[in-house]
């Protein structure tokens, strides 16, 4: 190829990087859907985003090949300059799809910065072929390392975190340190009773992205798995369980758990968390262990229906979860009472255009637990259709005193949480006066 054209290939492929890159720093997804026409392109970043993988990847083949066959080696170069084309169109479509199309959070942004990083190391490459060998080695190198890791977290956004490793085999996991997914029944005693505690109270300050004293309460392997300190629950040993002691502990105590002013748990909180640990602490405890608990529903009155019953609707949940990245598990044995929305294992995909999909089994929520997650006063309109929601954790979001005006609309709501959220004292009044609202949480509330 003449020295001009090259020389203009490569200052085109520099401008458009360039240009990528201003579009990510300063028109980042930000949740919100725009035109239709630019929901239409975007969508052609899945098909698109496969043309650069190919090539890049015959690029180093070829390069192989051409030890030995030369003319292999010189249609390297060309396949190359494809794989340029490919890479920059590929990320260009990539924030077209997510900047239109209502897409936000950090796995998101890793993916495209993933995209545009590796579009710039093709250019690098094309820039360094046939004019430096060691150099054009190493850039084809770390251009191959980026398309692997930008490849995962497009992935993970598809088919969430676990995919490639749910299935990993154990000496590989030790490996390379991936732990086992336990599969939690959903209708299990650790899961209806145990789990929504911790994603009440706990998970604010231990989760993924924020774990003191490195404990982590978002799903059963990190409670059992435990922290710096070690186990915090000794399965059938309370006086050996520092998470009991912890939340045992008088109020006032430096030790108590929840700390920093956070709602404590209640007696019935407290007691199931004693049985569970008590019966040996695993997902399934025995029938008899949980005699002295007060049921819910109370067994021995006739339940009255919280929702309607949520199995005819069991496919499109499964499709919502599934495309949404959130879930909704039933909340007992019930299918009459209803199902729990949890974002607790990936908040920042849950915005305000997820709640709006929701849309057509809101009426079978009664606890969506928000916290940390992306919603604004927006999504308030969303939540206020959720016809029989009963709990509702907004704590560490965006919400303020003009969206929480649209919850006075929840006939049902007893239990509103709003910590470390923007709500001025005289909405929180006006909420306090609500028919029906037993407990709300303001702490760090202003």
């Amino acid at each position: 190829m003449p020295l001009r054209v090259r020389a203009w290939t490569l200052v085109g492929g520099l401008t458009s990087v360039f240009l990528l890159m201003m579009l990510l720093l300063y028109a980042p997804p930000d949740g919100q859907e725009r035109a239709e026409f630019a929901q239409f392109l975007g969508r052609f970043h899945p098909l698109i985003v496969h043309i650069p993988i190919a090539l890049l990847l015959l690029v180093p083949l070829l390069e192989c090949v051409g030890l030995i066959q030369e003319h292999l080696r010189q249609a390297a170069g060309f396949v190359l300059a494809l794989a340029v084309a490919g890479a920059i169109a590929a990320a260009l479509f990539g924030w077209l799809l997510a900047w239109s199309g209502g897409f936000e959070g950090s796995l998101v942004i890793r993916h495209m910065w993933g995209g545009v990083s590796l579009a710039a190391a093709c250019v690098a490459c094309w820039g360094l072929y046939g004019w430096n060998r060691r150099a054009y080695a190493a850039a084809l190198l770390v251009a191959i390392g980026l398309l692997i890791w930008t490849g995962d977290q497009g992935g993970k956004l598809t088919h969430g975190r676990t995919f490639l490793t749910e299935r990993m085999p154990q000496p590989l996991r030790r490996w390379f340190g991936v732990e086992r997914k336990v599969q939690i029944d959903p209708t299990s005693f650790y899961a209806v009773r145990v789990q929504p505690i911790f994603d009440q109270k706990c998970v604010l300050c231990h989760n993924d992205e924020k774990f003191k004293g490195k404990l982590r309460l978002d799903s059963y392997e990190h409670v059992m798995l435990g922290g710096k300190d070690g186990r915090v629950v000794s399965p059938g040993e309370l006086g050996k369980s520092e998470m009991y002691r912890r939340i045992t502990l008088p109020l006032d105590s430096k030790d108590f758990m929840p700390a920093e002013g956070k709602p404590s748990l209640s007696p019935e909180e407290t007691k199931i968390i004693e049985v569970w640990i008590a019966a040996g602490a695993t997902i399934r405890i025995p029938e008899e262990a949980t005699r002295g608990l007060a049921q819910s529903p109370d067994k021995k009155t006739v339940a009255v229906p919280l929702t309607a019953d949520y199995r005819p609707q069991w496919k499109t949940i499964t499709e919502l979860e599934a495309s949404l990245g959130i879930r909704m598990v039933p909340r007992s044995q019930n299918p009459t009472d209803g199902l729990i929305l949890r974002t607790v294992s990936a908040p920042e995909r849950c915005t305000d255009a997820t709640l709006a999909q929701l849309a057509p089994v809101g009426n079978l929520i009664v606890d969506a637990e928000l916290a940390r997650t992306k919603v604004t006063d927006k999504g308030m309109q969303s939540i206020a259709a959720f016809s029989n929601l009963r709990f509702l954790d907004l704590s560490d979001t965006a919400v303020t005193s003009v969206g929480v005006k649209d919850l006075m609309k929840l006939d049902k709501l007893e239990s509103l949480n709003l910590t470390q959220t923007k709500v001025t004292p005289n909405a929180a009044a006006e909420l306090q006066s609500k028919p029906g609202l037993k407990r709300l949480y303001l702490f760090e509330a202003h």
